[in-house]
Formats: C-alpha cells, sequence, structure tokens
C-alpha cells in the first residue's frame, strides 16, 4: 500500500509539474515586426545633381534634395518626394526646365508623374502650369486629365481640362477648353 501511495503521490507530483510548466508565460515581449524589403526603399540619395549624357552630349540635367531607390520592388520607381528640377537641353543646346513638387518614375513603363505645381517652360517660350503632368519618356509625349494652363510666345492664352501633346508643344491636343488667341489680319 505504502508502493501505490508514493506511485500517487509522484503521479500528482508529476502532473502538477507539466501543468505549471506549460502554463507559466514569457515575461518577454515577442517581436513580431518584421522588415518586408519591398516596403523600404533600396537606396536613398540626397542633394542630387544628376547628368546625363548621350554620344558625348549634355541631354538633362536632373536635381532634386531627395531621392528615393525602389527598385527592389516587382515594378521597379525611382520617388522624389521633395519635387524635381529638370532641365532638358535639345539638339541646338536650347533648355526647358520642367519642375514639379512631387514626382515618380516608373522604370519598366518610361512614365514619369509629376505632382503639384508642375510647371514647364520650354526653350521657344511656352509656358505650361498644371496640376498633375505625365511624361512618356519612350515616345516623348507628354499628358494629362488635370485642368492646366498654357501660355503661348504668340500671346495665346489657353485653358482647358487635359491636353496631350509632343515634347517640344509643336503638336498639342486640348479637351474642353477656354482661351484667348491673337489672329492676324
Amino acid at each position: 500500500m505504502q508502493h501505490k501511495k508514493y506511485y500517487i503521490i509522484k503521479s500528482i507530483v508529476t502532473v502538477c509539474a507539466v501543468t505549471m510548466l506549460f502554463s507559466c508565460q514569457s515575461t518577454q515581449k515577442e517581436d513580431t515586426a518584421y522588415i518586408d524589403f519591398e516596403e523600404v526603399p533600396i537606396a536613398e540619395a540626397y542633394e542630387v545633381n544628376l547628368k546625363y549624357t548621350d554620344s558625348g552630349k549634355l541631354k538633362a540635367i536632373l536635381k532634386t534634395p531627395k531621392v528615393l531607390d525602389f527598385s527592389n520592388k516587382s515594378f521597379a520607381y525611382f520617388e522624389f518626394p521633395k519635387g524635381i528640377v529638370l532641365d532638358i537641353i535639345d539638339e541646338e543646346g536650347k533648355v526647358s526646365v520642367v519642375t514639379s513638387d512631387y514626382a515618380i518614375s516608373y522604370k519598366q513603363t518610361g512614365i514619369i508623374d509629376m505632382r503639384g505645381n508642375v510647371d514647364i517652360k520650354t526653350a521657344d517660350s511656352t509656358h505650361l502650369k498644371a496640376k498633375q503632368l505625365y511624361w512618356d519618356q519612350n515616345i516623348n509625349w507628354v499628358f494629362t486629365d488635370q485642368q492646366y494652363k498654357s501660355y503661348l510666345p504668340d500671346g495665346t492664352v489657353n485653358e482647358a481640362d487635359g491636353f496631350d501633346a509632343n515634347q517640344d508643344f509643336t503638336i498639342l491636343n486640348s479637351r474642353i477648353n477656354d482661351g484667348v488667341m491673337f489672329i492676324e489680319e
């Protein structure tokens, strides 16, 4: 009987010990946070002054206070959260200037999305202001479906809800517009 008592006490102690072991909680807080590498830029650059050349000729100068490189994403892009100033130099050396408060450039499509106080001053004195503007670098075409206002060298002023044009504005297709145009007699 003594042996049975000992076995029962040993069993109870074992059950209590196992129960206590599994019921104890760690006092350390588990850190479940992790880094999703597609959510953070692969690189950051500050006070950028990038010059683009082709066949030894200067074609463009990009200036920005900050650029974020998200080429680690499946749909890679560069983000310019503090805006850009882009000087585009044509074959004759004439400079057109594009500025915006924010920009994002998509690597796969070649499209740059510029937002906030987009301002373009072309070498021939055409001036365009818009809230948002897209530039397709592959076909040298600019477009928007937002309101814009353009000032042409001959004094023509045009306001409209959207347009598309070639990069040097020699072709301009405007939608739903109002404006003032000067016609020689």
